[in-house]
């Protein structure tokens, strides 16, 4: 009964969050573009991401999709196993990834080759090349060839296998290697809207779950019937082998089609464009009240626009406006939103725009635009990307003498009581946990970059304490968490001193000492290079830490660490990011991480990452090394008002010991990068928004 309600709750939640775009192709029992079982050569819409339910006798799948490029997509699922097992599990957790080696022409088919469960245990481990062919407006055929599960063999010797015990390697010995087997198939669009009809022919005879007796395999014809709807909804009915009942859910959302058309944001202001004829007298910078008038001028037009004054400092032709954008989740709608505001109350003389992001206290970079610019290209048709070009963008200087700050910045104290929700999804427990309750957080900011802050939570229900802890024989540095859960019922979440500086034109640090997350705390250094103009930078963090009581109140316990790393951090273009960090982890062993995210202009994110340390893959336990898909969703997509609130979803085979990196608040590149070129270039169409 336990696992029927995890599933139903799974259910409910991607159900909620999956739940708008529209589908490309059908999906399979995998969850991945396919007939019923056998996979097809045609990609789902670019950036779509798809959660699938699907069932059968032997087993169920929970999948989450995501069509990573227009031609790359990745899953990772969840299965419980009935009545059978591999490795002595009754669940597996693996990732597919297929590849569209050639598109579909009027004469040509599809072609992709595929590895599925390709570091897992081995459990549904195969790889295969497939073709996909439109013949008909209704009409689609399918032939291919597998290897490991689709060989079309009934030896379990020929299955694939994890390459050790713990799972979680890839397999590379095995792939393509051994019998091989042919698959193939059709769906016909049926004249029923919405409902179309699959055949096929499965070269998986299921060899494991019918010599332990879980199935009976009469048939290798399996045949389906399947509902889409327009809103991403969509069901199957399957007849599997000749001997059983098949059923599938999904449902499917992309981040380049908002639930929503528009936007209920308040409109930009107009750019106020000097007479052709207008003054250029700079005697009104003489007058010593003019810089506070501005500044309250400013923060009266910006606080319509969400946005704040930070400092302001004035010339006779030029003016630098520090601001706080604590609104748009674009940052380049805050800069030209800080424009438009500038060609309002500043004098005509003044012909250069400086405009500062200034984020924690510190400033991120300068956007130095030429008022004639602004007024030129307001309403150019091509003018978007002509001001991109027009702007400097440059790492920002000390405070120019004469600035000042508006008042009341500094000391000030906020706080704020909000509900959360905590999520686990895939772990050796069961496909998802969950926790809700309170969280009560404060702030006070004493000068610029340094502060006082905290969170404390309280629980009113979940199920994320009674995970079981799995195996380790690593200092158990992230494998008590369901401890940490069931005794920090109510618990100090952070509570922390941190400052954040400038120690020149190219470089940010940043101190951090206290309760720095859930399960540590003690001292975190960083120092980032990351010139503002440039694609690339570097950073290095150190700490000393030591591990909390459980309760997560003010004790520690014994266990303590020096931990840190070298990162390089690289904007390989506008849409997609890399990451290398390489030192130190929290149970002692070395390593490094990987990470590619894609980036779009509206906030969302969606990346993958892999970690791989010195620790021995039988300390570490299941999974072997730390590996994970991870989505990052803006609430402004969702509900149409600007917010720069996100939710995150990190999917991994299995959260260890080996690999865990301190979760400390305002990492410096995180901090600053969306304001620097990469960041703003990334979504800078929303300039004249």
């Amino acid at each position: 009964m336990a696992k029927q309600l995890v599933t139903a709750a799974l259910l409910a939640t991607t159900t909620a969050v999956l739940s708008t775009g529209a589908f490309g192709q059908s999906l399979n029992l995998y969850g991945n573009s396919g007939l019923i079982d056998m996979p097809t050569a045609e990609p789902q819409p670019d950036a779509q991401i798809s959660g699938t339910i699907a069932g059968s006798k032997s087993d169920r799948r929970i999948t989450l999709a995501f069509q990573l490029t227009k031609r790359l997509s990745a899953s990772f699922r969840y299965t419980e196993l009935n009545d059978w097992a591999i490795a002595t599990n009754d669940n597996d957790r693996g990732f597919d990834v297929q590849f569209q080696l050639i598109e579909e022409t009027d004469t040509l088919p599809g072609v992709a080759i595929g590895l599925r469960d390709f570091m897992g245990q081995g459990a549904y481990g195969a790889e295969y090349i497939v073709a996909t062919k439109k013949v008909h407006p209704k009409l689609r055929l399918t032939g291919g060839l597998g290897w490991g599960r689709l060989s079309n063999s009934s030896n379990v010797a020929d299955m694939r296998v994890g390459a050790n015990a713990q799972g979680g390697v890839p397999t590379t010995k095995q792939w393509f290697n051994g019998p091989v087997g042919f698959f193939g198939g059709a769906e016909w669009t049926t004249p029923v809207r919405g409902l179309t009809f699959k055949a096929e022919y499965s070269s998986d005879k299921y060899a494991r779950e019918v010599a332990a007796g879980a199935i009976e395999r009469k048939s290798p014809f399996n045949f389906g019937l399947e509902y889409k709807r327009k809103d991403a909804i969509s069901f199957g009915l399957y007849y599997l082998h000749g001997s059983e009942v098949g059923l599938r859910f999904s449902t499917a959302i992309n981040p380049k089609r908002p639930p929503s058309a528009g936007s209920l944001e308040r409109a930009p202001l107009p750019v106020i464009a000097r007479p052709v004829n207008y003054s250029t007298n700079t005697d009104w910078a003489n007058q010593p009240s003019f810089n506070a008038t501005a500044r309250k001028q400013f923060a009266a037009v910006l606080k319509e626009q969400g946005l704040a004054v930070e400092a302001l400092a004035v010339n006779g032709t030029s003016a630098e406006l520090r601001i706080r954008n604590n609104t748009f989740n674009a940052s380049s709608q805050a800069i030209g939103r800080a424009a438009r505001a500038m060609s309002f109350v500043m004098p005509p003389s003044v012909e250069e725009f400086i405009i500062t992001p200034v984020v924690n206290g510190i400033p991120a970079s300068s956007v130095v635009i030429r008022r004639s610019d602004l007024e030129r290209l307001e309403n150019d048709a091509m003018g978007t990307e002509k001001m991109l070009a027009a702007a400097q963008i440059r790492s920002p200087f000390a405070l120019p003498e004469g600035a000042e700050y508006q008042p009341g910045l500094y000391p000030n104290f906020s706080w704020t009581i909000a509900p959360y929700v905590s999520i686990s999804l895939f772990d050796g427990s069961g496909p998802v946990r969950a926790s809700a309750g309170l969280r009560a957080s404060a702030e006070y900011s004493i000068t610029p970059g340094f502060s006082i802050s905290g969170s404390v939570t309280q629980r009113v229900f979940g199920n994320q304490q009674d995970e079981a802890p799995p195996p380790s024989g690593l200092p158990r540095v992230r494998t008590d968490r369901a401890l940490y859960k069931k005794e920090g019922k109510s618990a100090l979440e952070t509570l922390t001193a941190d400052y954040l500086f400038k120690p020149g034109p190219d470089f940010y640090g940043r101190v951090s000492v206290g309760y720095l997350e859930s399960m540590f705390g003690g001292v975190s250094t960083e120092v980032l290079w990351k010139p503002a103009n440039q694609n690339w930078g570097l950073g290095v963090d150190v700490n000393y830490v030591k591990q909390r009581d459980f309760d997560q109140l003010f004790g520690f316990r014994d266990y303590d660490v020096v931990t840190g790393h070298v990162s390089a951090y690289w904007s390989v273009n506008r849409g997609l990011t890399a990451q290398l960090d390489v030192g130190r982890y929290l149970a002692g062993d070395w390593g490094a991480t990987l990470s590619v995210d894609r980036v779009f202009a509206n906030g969302w994110r969606m990346g993958a990452y892999a970690t791989v340390t010195d620790a021995d893959p039988a300390e570490f336990g299941e999974g072997s090394f730390t590996k994970g898909l991870r989505l990052s969703v803006p609430l402004s997509w969702g509900i149409g008002t600007p917010t720069r609130k996100t939710y995150a979803i990190d999917m991994n085979t299995e959260a260890r010991d080996g690999g865990a990196r301190l979760n400390v608040n305002n990492r410096l590149h995180g901090l600053v990068s969306e304001y620097q070129r990469p960041g703003l270039e990334a979504n800078w169409a929303r300039f004249w928004r």
